[in-house]
């Protein structure tokens, strides 16, 4: 894994964080990198799509960590 992956993962992981602490549901990373694509392809993001309701509701996209790709970040940062 290199430095941008590694990079994006820890980004997931801090909006996964944020998310929850927050308590606003949104877990996600927006970004149109080939990085977050690849990682898709490895199976450590998915794609997400979220509705947030409202008055005028809004559809949100992003990736967000998969089990694997949380386990490994979480085991990249004990090494």
């Amino acid at each position: 894994m290199n430095k941008r992956e590694f990079a994006m993962l820890e980004k997931a992981f801090e909006a996964e964080v944020n998310g929850a602490l927050s308590r606003s549901g949104l877990s996600m990373i927006q970004t149109t990198s080939k990085t977050a694509e690849k990682l898709v392809a490895d199976g450590l993001l998915k794609r997400a799509d979220r509705l947030i309701g409202g008055i005028h509701p809004v559809q949100v996209s992003g990736f967000e960590l998969t089990h694997a790709g949380r386990l490994l970040y979480c085991a990249m940062c004990d090494a």
